[in-house]
């Protein structure tokens, strides 16, 4: 028999094209009922195929009588996609069902007895499907780059790019992600301003991998990969990330970076370009921040979410190279802050005022104080140019006879143990007092 048979069995086979589940053909079936369990409906599968399970009630599945006379109460399953008959086992599931082209995908099982007659038991699901493609074009494999950093040129297809990184997971939608030895080093939406940074000296592999709006890789993965070579000595910018592989517990971050085979000075448009050295252009969530040869930076009451922090190294005459490391940090929904509401910074202020300051996700507490410690919570230590000056669980603390002149106040939060809480959380300001 073998295929004429099979054949035989699928053309005589009654179509599905309109009936909906609970409407089928006149055949009856009693209490006979099928219920898809597996996929959901209005899932999304990036394979081009699915897994499909079912739970059948009131009928037996029977394998070997598939085509033979009816039996009441017994038969088989037939599985439809789209309308069109693909399927007819008397399993509980198929371990993986082609959908064909990318879209939206109807798919509907329905009971049928031995000799085919359709019974109205039947259920279905709506599966989106897409076949997400990712090509790297550059740098080539085994390319030798001259810098830490590299631009990266790839294309995407069937999955659709958009800025709403860290947002829930939407089918179809996300960004990429790029990898160096299997390290996340940077992410975005827009293929333009990928590159690979960070680079140290020898031989390194960079990827980039397709990842949904959490940032979970779509699943069969979908990335491409390259080797590259990094010289000693190549010029370079490189952001520390030690304290930043988890959500960072605070709302000041301070961050820092080293620089190879390029020498900092202070930003002077006057001096002279001179090949290796010059400064540094700082950004903060693609807004700019600074014009700078610091290489350390503290940044205050930082608001929950994902930020990146950029770097590009600057001739003398202001002229940015195409030499950029990206440092991207979570900072944790809950994490503590403080903040100085009066005064503000370089107020001129009389020698007696009081400052006041507010706290978020932690909690001052007094009767605590050098006990043992609790999360989020224990009081503020006070600093006068860098000399402790009061510990307090109040929110307004009581300056007194300041000398005139500058001065730097300071709050840090601190533990009941009086211990600083880490990672630190303060905040400073300059005042003048006359």
């Amino acid at each position: 028999m073998g295929r004429l048979v099979l054949l035989t069995l699928l053309t005589s086979c009654q179509p599905v094209t309109t009936d909906e589940p609970g409407n089928g053909p006149p055949n009856g079936g009693g209490d006979a009922s099928l219920t898809l369990t597996a996929p959901a409906d209005g899932s999304g599968t990036y394979a081009g195929a699915v897994s499909l399970a079912w739970e059948v009630e009131g009928f037996t599945l029977d394998g070997d009588a598939i085509g033979e006379e009816k039996v009441a109460g017994r038969g088989h399953v037939h599985v439809y996609v789209d309308g069109a008959l693909v399927e007819e086992t008397a399993e509980d599931g198929l371990p993986l069902l082609d959908l064909g082209a990318s879209g939206a995908h109807t798919i509907l099982v329905r009971l049928a007895e031995n000799d085919h007659d359709e019974l109205r038991g039947s259920d279905s699901v709506e599966v989106l499907s897409r076949r997400p493609t990712l090509r790297l074009l550059g740098p080539t494999d085994g390319q030798a780059l001259t810098a830490s950093s590299v631009p990266l040129v790839f294309t995407v297809d069937d999955f659709d790019l958009v800025d709403a990184i860290g947002e829930a997971d939407v089918f179809g939608e996300g960004h990429f992600r790029v990898l160096v030895d299997g390290e996340p080093r940077d992410r975005g939406a827009d293929p333009l301003t990928a590159v690979a940074s960070g680079l140290v000296a020898g031989a390194r592999t960079v990827a980039v991998e397709l990842v949904t709006n959490d940032g979970v890789p779509l699943e069969p993965p979908v990335s491409a990969s390259v080797s590259v070579d990094v010289p000693v000595g190549a010029r370079g910018v490189y952001w520390d990330r030690t304290a930043f592989a988890g959500p960072f517990d605070s709302a000041t971050v301070p961050v820092s970076l080293t620089s190879t085979s390029f020498v900092l000075y202070d930003r002077d448009l006057g001096r002279p370009p001179v090949d290796g050295e010059g400064h540094l252009h700082l950004y903060l969530d693609g807004a700019w921040l600074d014009a700078t040869a610091e290489p350390t930076r503290v940044l205050q009451n930082m608001a929950a979410g994902l930020h990146v922090f950029e770097a590009r190294l600057v001739t003398n005459d202001g002229f940015e190279l195409p030499i950029v490391d990206r440092l991207w940090v979570d900072v944790a929904s809950d994490r503590p802050d403080v903040a100085i509401t009066y005064p503000g910074a370089a107020w001129r202020m009389a020698p007696t005022f009081d400052l006041t300051y507010t706290v978020e996700n932690f909690t001052l507490d007094a009767s605590a104080m050098g006990g043992a410690n609790a999360p989020h919570a224990g009081h503020a230590t006070v600093w006068l140019d860098g000399v402790p000056f009061a510990e307090t669980a109040d929110t307004t603390v009581p300056f007194t006879g300041l000398l005139p002149g500058e001065h730097v106040v300071r709050l840090e939060l601190a533990n009941h143990d009086r211990t600083p809480v880490e990672p630190r959380v303060y905040t400073e300001i300059p005042i003048v007092v006359e």
